[in-house]
């Protein structure tokens, strides 16, 4: 599930990846390409990730958007490119393929499928929503669909509703969607039942079991006006709200906890894991104000980040032997379960135009858009490209899903 474009405007310049998932082990070593993969990859650095699948496309722009893991022989992803191309792959537990959507839901869609998000959970079921493009001139319209375990079928929309954002699945009869506004969702198997949330929510989790449902997102700062410019970043804070099985309950999240010190200007949550009722995590960045530049754009702000903790009756900062759980990070970076950081190591590099890896092809870059933990086990998989760029001829983009395993 993918941060909205409004939020990631807060920070200016400040590229988000949400992750939870914790266990222990020893990385993998690199595997073979799978047969829609290419060949003759160099060797990745030791301990890094390692690929599961690498796309035959070389188009720039081409990337995995987003990847939902039922379990390790179940996964959903879906690929796309600077063109038309755009396709759903699945995984069958020996390699991922693409897999032909049925005509109702191409028909239903009626579009290109942009800002594509998947959700599953453990008993198979999987959602995908899109925002979808009919073309110039026309406005974008929502999409839903959901995979049962056996096919795919259209979910129809609430009435009115225009926004629906990603998903949060708890089971076939209860999934959540946060829509336009501050409004969310919830699928009982056949209709849309509508709530009130008390802020705009960013995104909606759930631990482990699917127990208890929270929402977070952010909100104004106490005492600011919205920015004259529409365009400059706007000061928020994180705002975050809990279930309570008939309303949405805000949860406070004082302000002195992530705007302090001088990072008083705005703050944002970036990844939040609920491991039960009494332990909720939140980490993210606060920010200095950004200064307008003479283009008219702003530079990114200075930064520190936080974590809090909720313990079930409060937020508030960790104590020294409190962390949360092992994560990774991004591309580069992974948390382990007593909150060091650890560099994870580029996976092998990739053929590039010519075929093979050459001199140039060497200045590749791995960029992420999905980090997710794989139920069951101590590793996650990611979805996003490889990508060489500002190198003119030799520029190109192959999407892929790698794979990692995280330190205890």
């Amino acid at each position: 599930m993918h941060l909205p474009r409004t939020a990631r405007r807060m920070f200016a310049g400040l590229v988000l990846v949400l992750v939870a998932g914790c266990g222990a082990g020893v990385p993998r070593q690199a595997e073979p390409l799978a047969k829609d993969s290419g060949s003759r990859a160099g060797q990745g650095a030791p301990g890094g990730w390692t690929y599961a699948y690498v796309s035959d496309e070389f188009e720039y722009g081409t990337d995995v958007a987003d990847i939902a893991v039922v379990s390790p022989k179940d996964a959903w992803a879906f690929r796309q490119g600077a063109g038309s191309v755009q396709a759903l792959l699945h995984y069958d537990g020996s390699k991922w393929q693409p897999y032909a959507l049925p005509r109702e839901v191409t028909e239903a869609a009626d579009g290109r499928m942009e800002r594509v998000s998947l959700t599953s959970r453990p008993s198979g079921e999987v959602w995908l929503t899109a925002s979808v493009s009919h073309g110039p001139g026309s406005a974008n319209t929502s999409f839903v669909a959901r995979f049962d375990g056996t096919a795919w079928h259209v979910v129809p929309l609430p009435d009115g509703e225009r926004g629906i954002a990603g998903v949060l699945v708890l089971g076939p009869a209860d999934v959540w969607a946060s829509g336009s506004g501050r409004t969310a969702w919830h699928w009982t198997g056949r209709t849309w039942t509508r709530s009130t949330l008390p802020f705009e929510a960013q995104r909606l989790v759930t631990d482990p079991d699917g127990t208890v449902v929270w929402a977070v997102g952010s909100e104004p700062k106490p005492g600011t006006e919205p920015p004259a410019n529409p365009d400059a970043p706007a000061s928020q804070q994180p705002a975050s709200a809990r279930w309570d099985g008939t309303r949405w309950q805000r949860v406070p999240i004082p302000t002195d906890l992530t705007l302090t010190d001088g990072y008083d200007f705005s703050s944002l949550i970036t990844g939040t894991t609920v491991v039960s009722a009494d332990e909720v995590w939140a980490t993210g960045y606060a920010g200095t104000e950004p200064e307008p530049s003479e283009d008219g754009d702003y530079h990114p702000a200075d930064q520190r980040p936080f974590t809090l903790l909720h313990d079930g009756s409060r937020w508030r900062v960790p104590q020294g032997d409190e962390h949360p759980p092992a994560a990774v990070l991004s591309a580069r970076k992974m948390r382990d379960g007593v909150g060091r950081t650890h560099k994870i190591g580029r996976p092998p590099y990739v053929p590039g135009v010519t075929g093979r890896v050459t001199a140039v092809d060497r200045k590749q870059k791995l960029w992420l858009n999905e980090i997710t933990p794989v139920p069951g086990t101590d590793e996650v998989w990611a979805a996003g490209q490889i990508e060489l760029g500002a190198h003119g001829d030799a520029n190109f983009s192959r999407a892929v899903v790698v794979r990692y395993r995280i330190r205890s």
